[in-house]
């Protein structure tokens, strides 16, 4: 296995904290424990925002989670950053299609509907493992349950060359390249893993844009030299994530080669980004509706999301 610009958490495994509510809440919030707004890790879905929370277009707040999003332009092609603040690391979450939504079954459903049920503040599409040229590939956990483990030795469209995420229970992104059979640790400095994602690559690193993206320490490319339209999640700091998507062509734009889109990521301050499934994939769900590209949908139907809820009616 070959790992390249690691912190120091078991020699293989990029681990990055920062301070979350009380960057810009103060002494008093700080002291607020977050175990007070502990959503369970399970497959229910978070609170219902409130509407109130909704203070524009492209901000919402409330006493667990604040997101706001803003815009930008790259080689001629739009992209969205939602930087999101949350209280406790529950509250980034994974939701599946399906009557369980408990990644199950291989169910799809219309993307917008999907996001709509989970009730997320904000809502993206996830790695979408059940892909058939991926299917029975990778390794996944999703909200503290291994839903996949399959890490084979390399080949065509093999998940051994991909690169995986790992978010543990603390709410902070660990990457790991080429990970092999029993190399994937079942927790990180104690700390339980409750999400892992198969697709990469990582575009962004210890801070630094990824440029190599064809060595043979890589996912087989996933079309970085090809304009795409593309989306990753990324950490900036302890409960502190970004989700950054560009538009492409289903929106009359020539959208971004992986170099550019990694770059765009590295801009935006985060620690490490992680590519997910791009194309008509994407989605940034934000208030009832797609953010990226407008409201008009080209979406293809999903299995998974991704989506930062609200822990405010947990409140103890």
């Amino acid at each position: 296995m070959k790992y390249r610009g690691m912190a120091a958490v078991m020699a293989a495994v990029m681990l990055w904290s920062g301070a979350a509510f009380a960057e810009t809440d103060g002494a008093g919030a700080a002291e607020e424990k977050s175990a007070s707004f502990a959503l369970p890790i399970n497959n229910e879905t978070g609170s219902v925002p409130r509407a109130e929370g909704y203070t524009s277009e492209t901000n919402y707040q409330d006493s667990t989670i604040r997101v706001n999003i803003s815009t930008g332009r790259k080689a001629d092609c739009d992209y969205w950053v939602a930087d999101i603040i949350i209280r406790d690391a529950s509250q980034l979450r994974t939701w599946a299609a399906g009557a369980k939504h408990d990644f199950s079954s291989n169910a799809t459903e219309d993307a917008l509907t999907l996001a709509k049920k989970s009730k997320g503040v904000l809502v993206l599409n996830g790695d979408f493992y059940t892909d058939n040229s991926r299917r029975g590939f990778g390794y996944i956990i999703r909200q503290g349950e291994l839903c996949q483990n399959n890490l084979d030795e390399p080949g065509k469209d093999n998940s051994r060359l991909a690169d995986i995420l790992l978010i543990d229970e603390d709410g902070d992104f660990h990457g790991l390249h080429r990970a092999g059979k029993g190399e994937v640790p079942e927790t990180v400095g104690g700390k339980r893993i409750l999400n892992a994602f198969t697709f990469g690559p990582i575009l962004v690193e210890n801070g630094k844009a990824v440029t190599d993206f064809q060595g043979a320490d890589r996912w087989m490319d996933m079309a970085q030299g090809t304009l795409k339209q593309r989306i990753c999640i990324a950490q900036a700091g302890h409960l502190h994530y970004k989700v950054i998507c560009c538009s492409g062509p289903s929106y009359g734009q020539p959208g971004m080669y992986l170099n550019d889109f990694a770059q765009v990521a590295e801009a935006e301050g985060v620690e490490i980004a992680y590519n997910l499934d791009g194309g008509d994939s994407t989605m940034l769900y934000f208030n009832g509706g797609k953010v990226n590209g407008g409201r008009r949908n080209t979406l293809r139907k999903l299995h998974d999301i991704i989506y930062f809820a609200s822990a405010e009616g947990e409140k103890r």
